[in-house]
């Protein structure tokens, strides 16, 4: 991003605990720190203090929480504004844009609290205009993909970059080589062109060639977690209710962390199922959607009640 002029936040990398912490009294919050590796979406610290910075660090680097995943740091300045998920298909020449979506990262409502792998989806964003979408294709997507062929990669698949409206326009937080999860539910759930077809064509180097059609309206999803998550939580409750959950129209209940035990179906991690559904009206999807995870029971079971909320 650096090197070819791609907006991102001001930022630096370090392996140096001392230096790291050194950096981070410099410059002041709010400020991120990051695991660089892989810590299942829950490596990131937004730190308003320096105490919850420093903390931050000491979790990461020196007491290893995320375990190798905290050998390197990346400490980067806040940046204000909506944070949005945006998907582009490739085969390595030319690229599609899917509809913009957005997760709900944090447990707490009010996007409050520790980071999760994603506790619920939106999709499309009624305030993301045309004109911005456009805007996005031209100084981040097709940018990435023309510095990734200038470096031999052609790439073929899935580039999820996730994005912060700021005053000074969207910049770069993060990038994925794969579907956003939760986001993935529902573009499958808009999807009216089969997946399957469309990868194809990323492999074939055919992508131009595809036509790829969508359902109106909406979709929206709801994560359902189990108590104490992303931290401790129980495993193995029973789970009831999915197939009530499914008799509200227009809902899809997919299954995260589950397993059966003989005829019963049981958690088996933190985040349980997502329960997803469409709509005409973003209002519609949300409320399917809440009256399905109505219907679905587990011990200690826990869901945000405020997806979609800053929208409507």
């Amino acid at each position: 991003m650096r090197d070819v002029g791609i907006p991102t936040a001001d930022f630096s990398v370090f392996t140096n605990y001392d230096e790291a912490m050194r950096y981070v009294q410099e410059k002041g919050v709010s400020i991120v720190v990051k695991a660089s590796g892989l810590a299942l979406g829950k490596g990131v610290a937004v730190c308003r203090t320096l105490g919850e910075a420093e903390t931050a660090l000491k979790e990461i680097m020196l007491d290893r929480v995320f375990k190798d995943a905290g050998t390197k740091v990346v400490i980067e300045r806040y940046l204000e504004g909506q944070e949005v998920s945006i998907h582009a298909l490739s085969d390595g020449k030319t690229h599609v844009m899917f509809p913009v979506s957005q997760d709900h990262k944090t447990i707490g409502e009010g996007d409050t609290g520790k980071n999760t792998g994603g506790m619920g989806v939106i999709a499309p964003l009624s305030f993301v205009s045309a004109e911005l979408m456009q805007e996005i294709e031209r100084m981040i997507v097709k940018p990435t993909f023309d510095a990734l062929r200038k470096k031999g990669i052609e790439y073929s698949g899935i580039l999820y970059p996730g994005l912060k409206l700021t005053s000074m326009g969207p910049k770069v937080l993060e990038y994925n080589a794969r579907f956003g999860d939760p986001e993935c539910q529902v573009y499958m759930r808009l999807l009216k062109t089969d997946l399957l077809d469309i990868l194809d064509a990323c492999v074939d180097g055919k992508l131009s060639d595809q036509q790829i059609e969508w359902n109106t309206g909406f979709a929206a999803n709801i994560v359902l977690v189990s108590g104490g998550y992303p931290d401790e939580y129980k495993k193995g409750l029973p789970i009831t209710g999915i197939g009530e959950a499914e008799k509200v129209p227009g809902v899809v209940v997919f299954h995260a962390s589950t397993q059966h035990q003989g005829p019963a179906l049981m958690t088996a991690g933190g985040r349980v199922l997502s329960v997803s559904a469409v709509g005409a009206t973003l209002k519609s999807a949300l409320d399917r959607a809440y009256e399905a995870v109505g219907k679905v029971r587990f011990e200690g079971m826990y869901f945000r009640r405020d997806i979609g909320a800053k929208s409507l």
